[in-house]
């Protein structure tokens, strides 16, 4: 089965000239989002805006957030307050909050607003395009980074790559080059590949092996020299290889050979976001990895026998934490 086309906006003029952004609003100031609201901040205080209401806004007002050792005020606004519409709008929440992120912040997306997904997992540009529309969503993924975070405190040694892209793989999409042009000016690293929704499964098949071999296994970026973490992790990778042709996306085989080069250039003490969960026993991401590769496996009549195995026992991991009923 062929990988259907997917919605296309409208074209722009040719010579069209991006618009300037003048307001970024965050959704979701966790370790990623943070680390971004950081360089943002820094450029223009005003530039920036975080969703968070009730007791998380109280404390971000408080404490602001600290990065690297450096603390900064942040500017909040609470669901529903009224605001001009961002010129972007960064969602940076887990999957299992992405319905709860659309509402708080539905008010906040105008005409011209360009929204960038900094979730893990290949699904929620869909969702995303559904609430606010496909015209308006870029697909995006963040990668090579090794940013943790406690409470409003978050550090990196690397805090990785924001690759993006329009879905027409046109470099020279007006929305593409003034989200570009942001980030360039905040010193946010960042890509434009050949093929965005390819580099998406990539980055998916990565998050697929390593973020759930070491939550299971509780390790850290350096435990991951070892031949037998290796071995699992290309195992748990190559199955998201053999779903990604019947969607449309042919990863190779030699793909899941890459994920190591990515990994050598991480803080051997940090660890993935799904271990950070795990360890405090937070509700992790597992639907949207093994269930997802599950799903596809059963769809495609493919065997997915090492993530329907690690999907459950992070199940397992987190009746046991007490964050599954």
């Amino acid at each position: 089965m062929s990988r259907p086309d997917p919605p296309r906006p409208p074209a722009a003029a040719p010579g069209a000239t991006p618009s300037p952004v003048s307001l970024v609003v965050l959704c979701g100031a966790g370790a990623v989002g943070g680390s971004y609201a950081e360089r943002l901040q820094a450029l223009d205080p005003a530039l920036l805006a975080v969703v968070a209401g009730g007791e998380r806004r109280r404390r971000l007002e408080a404490e602001g957030l600290t990065v690297n050792g450096r603390r900064f005020p942040v500017r909040c606004l609470s669901p529903g307050e009224p605001s001009p519409p961002a010129d972007l709008l960064l969602v940076g929440v887990k999957q299992h909050h992405l319905a709860a992120a659309i509402e708080d912040c539905r008010g906040l997306v105008g005409p011209r607003t360009t929204v960038l997904s900094l979730l893990n997992g290949i699904s929620s540009e869909a969702e995303l395009s559904r609430a606010f529309g496909v015209e308006k969503v870029l697909p995006a993924f963040v990668i090579g980074n090794d940013v943790q975070r406690q409470g409003t405190a978050i550090r990196f040694a690397n805090i990785g790559r924001l690759v993006f892209g329009a879905t027409s793989n046109d470099p020279a999409d007006p929305r593409v080059l003034a989200v570009k042009a942001l980030l360039d000016r905040a010193g946010i690293p960042c890509l434009v590949p050949a093929d965005i929704l390819r580099d998406q499964w990539f980055k998916f098949m990565l998050n697929v092996g390593v973020n759930q071999v070491s939550a299971v296994l509780r390790a850290p970026f350096g435990a991951f020299a070892g031949p037998e973490l290796r071995e699992l992790i290309r195992r748990a990778a190559a199955e998201v290889v053999a779903v990604s042709g019947p969607e449309g996306v042919p990863l190779s085989p030699d793909d899941p050979e890459r994920i190591f080069a990515i990994m050598a250039g991480l803080d051997p003490s940090g660890k993935t976001s799904m271990l950070q969960d795990v360890e405090a026993g937070r509700k992790t991401e597992v639907e949207s990895f093994a269930g997802a590769v599950s799903a596809l496996g059963l769809r495609h009549g493919i065997p997915t026998p090492v993530n329907d195995l690690l999907g459950l026992q992070l199940a397992a991991l987190e009746r046991l934490a007490g964050v599954r009923g």
